[in-house]
């Protein structure tokens, strides 16, 4: 037994610590009074000038913990002593940091003093400054906080990351994508809610209940190409770092991605875009549907069905013009007509309809 010394972070509160930690058995025991299984644990790592490595879970209360190795000396007793189920996401994430420390290291030799002032100055515009900002952020960058916001997806459960509907919405969903500097990743969640998000780095979560609602594979394409462009036009990455704050946003910028890691869990899935990203995620992926030859038919009958529905998703419900926006798409496909589009069709839609695990009573 090789004791470490780490803090202890909780939510959004302080952290808590030095505490003295310690693996025995397949068991993570903390300050002796708390103990955590390593089934639950997820890793996370940064830093620019120190190593910085967390172990990330969910207690029995749904609050977001995280364990920081206080010291480089403390992450190499934390890596020699974990136990062997720990060890592959331990080793690959480390050399990933490594790797990744290297890349933002060099862009952050590109940038000069006058850029640093203006990003100051650009402070004062807000939003502006973010989206400025937001589109410096290197691609492998924004890949590690959607790490980060999936792995905590993941150990909340019901994750299906292969199967006929996991299939059905990536064969789709690849359709609307071709040429993007994204490497996407298609999930289907079991969640009775009609909802949709997507998190930064190309990551796309489908609910069970919008698969359920939707009548035709138009329709489910409809809500994938709107949420593609929340990713395209880096909304998600805009959002997340935006809540989280400006130091979240430079720790971001500058490579540090586990400085937030205490603090991403509640960000996936619960982002709320403003009515211009909404518009022009409409407006992009209607766009994005005929490019790929897909009527957009499906985009407006999807929100024509959710209109004034309770259970609508998070994208539609967040905003109260659900009809304007719906009298927009129809607009776009008016004044946009696409006359080799046609509607679409999907082999696994029987499949996938067929295998949807049936909804909560």
């Amino acid at each position: 037994m090789t004791a470490f010394l780490a803090y202890l972070h909780v939510s959004n509160a302080a952290p808590q610590g030095p505490l003295t930690a310690h693996f025995f058995g397949q068991q993570l025991s903390i300050a002796d009074s708390a103990s955590v299984d390593v089934a639950r644990l997820n890793v996370s790592v940064g830093g620019m000038d120190k190593p910085q490595l967390f172990l990330n879970w969910l207690d029995d209360e749904g609050r977001q913990m995280a364990l920081q190795a206080a010291t480089p000396d403390d992450v190499a007793t934390l890596l020699a002593s974990a136990p062997a189920a720990l060890q592959p996401a331990l080793q690959k994430l480390w050399r990933e940091r490594q790797r990744n420390r290297r890349q933002v290291s060099s862009w952050l030799a590109g940038l000069t003093g006058a850029t640093i002032v203006a990003a100051a100055l650009l402070w004062w515009q807000g939003n502006n400054t973010i989206a400025w900002l937001a589109g410096h952020i290197p691609l492998s960058a924004e890949k590690q906080l959607g790490d980060l916001a999936l792995a905590q997806v993941r150990s909340q459960g019901g994750l299906l990351e292969q199967g006929a509907a996991q299939q059905t919405v990536q064969e789709i969903g690849q359709r609307l994508t071709t040429g993007s500097p994204y490497h996407y990743r298609w999930l289907v969640k079991q969640d009775d809610s009609v909802n949709a998000f997507a998190m930064p780095g190309g990551i796309i979560v489908v609910h069970t209940g919008l698969l359920r609602q939707a009548a035709d594979p138009g329709e489910l394409a409809g809500v994938l190409a709107h949420e593609v462009q929340h990713v395209e036009q880096r909304h998600s990455l805009r959002q997340m770092i935006s809540s989280l704050g400006w130091g979240a946003l430079v720790g971001v910028t500058l490579g540090d991605i586990s400085a937030v890691a205490a603090m991403v869990v509640h960000q996936a899935g619960a982002l709320y875009f403003s009515r211009d990203m909404e518009e022009e995620a409409d407006r992009l992926g209607l766009h994005s549907l005929q490019r790929a030859n897909i009527r957009p038919d499906g985009m407006l009958s999807f929100f024509q069905k959710l209109d004034g529905d309770k259970a609508a998703p998070g994208w539609l419900s967040s905003h109260p013009q659900t009809a304007m926006r719906a009298q927009g798409i129809a607009q776009l496909i008016a004044a946009n007509p696409c006359p080799t589009c046609a509607p679409l069709h999907s082999e696994h839609w029987p499949a996938m309809k067929t295998a949807l695990p049936a909804a909560a009573k």
